[in-house]
């Protein structure tokens, strides 16, 4: 068995409820494609792979995928400055992907996205994904509505909802306050993204959230960003410098070690480099379909020298008991 667990979709509906905006986040058509706004500087272009479900699931039978969690992509429902918007744009989202998964049973799971506009609200909004649309996870943007820091005190609520379900956190890049600084060259999505990641995943455990919840799952994807390298440093610095360190009581590779991630590290060199850091049993594939082909990920999974066990983690083993598939 394969098993996806980060690739992207836009319903139709979510596409409709964005361009009927003149504020942000909203969907702008250009060129004969749809543009999505998540800021006055930063647009993505929404082809029709990010659309259309069916050219989805035909990429994932070329590649013998038998199931892809799918979320939505930038930008997402927190971004929207009301917080009746957003946390609406959330629901409308959210029941897109489960029509798509609705479509082609056994093919398709779901992954939230809240709007942080209203926490009881996002709160039941993250139930009802479970309960009523048998979604797996939650997807979670490194800063909440493209400033807001994760660990802020008004989302503890939703952390400990997430550990009593046990529903997996994901964390992606998204908009940030450094957007600016990454305007020129593509920069945001090339590499800084990667460094707003691995900033969420260190607030999560400097700030102590996982130490006050520690049935919290993360994923923290695309290899672990760069945490893997730089773990040992953040344990020495933490250690000998930081005036907060009453808020953890161990060092922050332990918690580090309860995070898993996945595949989606563009090298082979950093591909193996993750796997021997984190192991094959906090490892799963994925693609970021459709941002990358699923074709390339695929390959450099079966490049791979490991053994035909590792393999199976990697490919579904790990997903199946991390995501309770």
């Amino acid at each position: 068995m394969r098993i996806d667990v980060q690739t992207h979709h836009v319903p139709q509906a979510y596409v409709t409820a964005l361009a009927a905006r003149s504020d942000f986040p909203h969907y702008e058509r250009a060129e004969d494609f749809w543009w999505a706004w998540a800021s006055p500087t930063q647009k993505l272009p929404m082809r029709s792979p990010a659309l259309d479900i069916d050219i989805k699931l035909a990429e994932m039978d070329e590649q013998e995928i038998d199931i892809a969690l799918i979320s939505i992509n930038i930008p997402g429902p927190d971004l929207a400055k009301n917080p009746k918007d957003a946390d609406e744009l959330a629901r409308i989202g959210n029941d897109g992907l489960a029509e798509a998964a609705a479509l082609h049973p056994g093919r398709f799971r779901g992954v939230a996205s809240l709007g942080f506009g209203e926490m009881d609200a996002t709160c039941r909004e993250l139930e009802r994904c479970v309960d009523e649309l048998d979604f797996v996870g939650l997807q979670v943007f490194a800063y909440i509505g493209g400033e807001r820091y994760i660990d802020d005190a008004a989302h503890e609520p939703l952390w400990g909802l997430l550990a009593e379900r046990g529903v997996p956190l994901v964390l992606h890049p998204g908009p940030s306050p450094s957007g600016p600084h990454y305007e020129d060259h593509w920069l945001g999505p090339m590499i800084g993204f990667m460094f707003d990641e691995c900033l969420a995943a260190l607030r999560l455990i400097l700030s102590g959230v996982l130490e006050r919840h520690p049935n919290l799952k993360v994923l923290l994807p695309h290899g672990g960003a760069s945490l893997p390298l730089f773990i040992g440093r953040v344990d020495n610095l933490s250690s000998r410098y930081r005036d907060d360190q009453d808020l953890i009581t161990r060092d922050p590779s332990e918690y580090f070690a309860r995070f898993h991630t996945d595949t989606v590290v563009h090298s082979q060199t950093a591909l193996e480099f993750s796997l021997q850091e984190m192991g094959a049993s906090r490892m799963m594939f994925a693609s970021d379909a459709p941002w990358v082909p699923v074709k390339r990920h695929a390959d450099m999974m079966d490049a791979l020298d490991i053994s035909a066990d590792d393999a199976e983690r990697i490919w579904s083993g790990t997903a199946r008991e991390f995501f309770g598939l």
